[in-house]
């Protein structure tokens, strides 16, 4: 068995080689970084150069909340179908992610498992969802948004209570529903590359999705959940904290989330900034030799 990793990565190398380096520890692997350019911290060539991992640029500036924020997914999934046939599992990161668990212990687990994918997911226009608010799928997935100029942007303030416009027949039905969750996804092959032509291959979604709110974290589970071909495991395998955030980013964690972290059982956590705490990492790569 071998195992892609798929790292989604905006900021400069000296992060991203330390995830390069623990993912290695697991031993043989592919790796595979999309790397944002319009970010301004590095281009793609140089990202190469220092990681000695293949480099792909994303075809546009990824924006939060955007649909080009799993574009670089796709684009990754594609990729290794056509050039990393041999990979049986994806393993999808941020190059703010880290390996909590030695990767290999990671790897039997897959190995074993009779699960094709594990990733969170959740009907998303229920009311008791993992967001604690009622009416959130809602706003994100049955209106529809389209980006407005600048300069009305006081105005739009104003009315925010009114912001967005529920769209005209949507594509969710009785038989076809809306599911949400987590953007960061571990699933067989196979099953990720389902997600990929099972959406692309929809314009009708794709249009959808597209004048949506957060559509990385619905995507690939309105697919997969609605096809019923997979078994799924609602659990992404990672350790993230979301209490009292209100801008919709986890925590970041540090040394002094070590023993919550060592607890949760998860084989990876985010996010981490070497430029706020380094220790943390060092200390993972400690328990993990």
């Amino acid at each position: 068995m071998r195992v892609a990793y798929l790292v989604q990565n905006h900021r400069c190398p000296r992060q991203a080689a330390r995830l390069v380096a623990a993912l290695r520890r697991g031993g043989d692997c592919r790796i595979l970084f999309v790397h944002d350019e319009f970010a301004g911290q590095c281009s793609a060539r140089s990202l190469e150069r220092v990681l000695k991992v293949e480099v792909l640029p994303t075809r546009r500036r990824a924006r939060r909340a955007y649909l080009s924020m799993i574009e670089p997914y796709f684009d990754g999934v594609r990729h290794l179908a056509e050039t990393s046939p041999r990979c049986d599992w994806l393993v999808y990161l941020s190059a703010q992610d880290y390996p909590i668990r030695p990767v290999a212990e990671l790897e039997r687990m897959l190995e074993a498992t009779t699960f094709d994918g594990f990733l969170r997911f959740w009907p998303a226009f229920e009311a008791q969802n993992p967001w604690g608010r009622p009416k959130q799928g809602v706003r994100r997935y049955l209106f529809q948004y389209h980006d407005a100029p600048r300069w009305t942007m006081p105005a739009l303030r104003l009315l925010r209570a009114f912001n967005g416009l529920r769209g005209f027949r949507p594509p969710f039905h009785a038989g076809f529903h809306c599911w949400a969750g987590l953007a960061w996804t571990v699933l067989r092959r196979a099953v990720a590359e389902a997600a990929t032509e099972g959406f692309l291959g929809d314009p009708r979604l794709v249009e959808w999705f597209s004048r949506t709110i957060s559509p990385e974290e619905a995507v690939v589970q309105t697919v997969l959940l609605n096809s019923g071909l997979f078994q799924l495991c609602d659990d992404d395998l990672r350790y993230q904290r979301f209490t009292g955030s209100r801008d919709g980013h986890p925590h970041l964690l540090s040394s002094a989330d070590l023993p919550e972290l060592l607890a949760s059982g998860k084989y990876f956590a985010r996010k981490f900034d070497l430029d706020v705490d380094e220790r943390v990492l060092d200390e993972l790569d400690a328990l993990s030799a």
